[in-house]
């Protein structure tokens, strides 16, 4: 099986990305970030969900979110019907897989985008009597969907203090498409790693978010360097405003 499949149970997909938890039972997804571009008259995708041998029967309803964030970065979702799922509820079946279809009635140009649109796909699993007698657990995961194509990123990054006076990355987008934060390291002047992490974060068009840098040393920086890791496995540097 693909390594970038997620081995899932008590699974969880976070608002900021992809991330799986330890399993006790497998479930698979794949791909973990879908793309409707609308080149070549594409207006469609499909998810792959796969359960191992070991896995129970399971019924899941899809839910469908548009996703934007506010002014502090905290996700925005809201109930859509513009992206049509199929099918709209399923029942996974110990090993075997099941294809779901997603799409757009209309083609991505008549949609006239002015940036990159996201959208949040849930899977919530249905309340099963005869599970709920035991100890089996399922839950919910979701998937982020993206929209429109020839949209680029364009970052910049600042430290700042937050509402507690406590030092914080902000990172804002001024582009128009998303930017995926994997992981990324503060260094000073003479090039010393003075801030490491591995929060997953996304930065949606026009949007800004920050990262808690509370174990940072309370002195003041210049001419700081980020040096992020992105989901593309990219690493990319940038000067950091003070």
């Amino acid at each position: 099986m693909p390594s970038i499949l997620n081995k899932l149970s008590c699974l969880l997909i976070a608002s900021i990305g992809a991330v799986s938890i330890p399993a006790h039972a497998d479930l698979s997804i794949f791909p973990i970030k879908l793309f409707i571009t609308g080149d070549n008259g594409q207006r469609t995708t499909t998810i792959n969900v796969i359960s191992s041998n070991e896995e129970p029967p399971q019924s899941y309803e899809v839910h469908v979110f548009r996703w934007t964030q506010d002014d502090q970065g905290h996700e925005l979702l809201t109930p859509d019907t513009e992206l049509m799922i199929n099918p709209l509820t399923f029942m996974l079946e110990p090993n075997s897989k099941r294809i779901i279809r997603m799409g757009f009635k209309q083609p991505i140009a008549s949609m006239q985008l002015q940036e990159e649109a996201a959208w949040r796909i849930k899977f919530i699993p249905l309340p099963d009597t005869e599970k709920a007698k035991g100890l089996k657990y399922a839950y919910s995961f979701n998937v982020p969907l993206f929209a429109g194509t020839n949209f680029k990123p364009e970052m910049s990054f600042q430290l700042a203090k937050n509402n507690k006076n406590q030092p914080v990355l902000l990172a804002k987008n001024s582009g128009t498409a998303h930017f995926q934060i994997t992981g990324f390291k503060l260094q000073n002047a003479a090039g010393k790693d003075i801030f490491n992490s591995q929060e997953l974060k996304y930065v949606l068009p026009h949007k800004q978010v920050a990262f808690d840098l509370n174990t940072l040393a309370a002195k003041p920086y210049t001419n700081l360097k980020l040096i992020v890791q992105t989901a593309d496995s990219k690493t990319l540097q940038f000067d950091v405003a003070e």
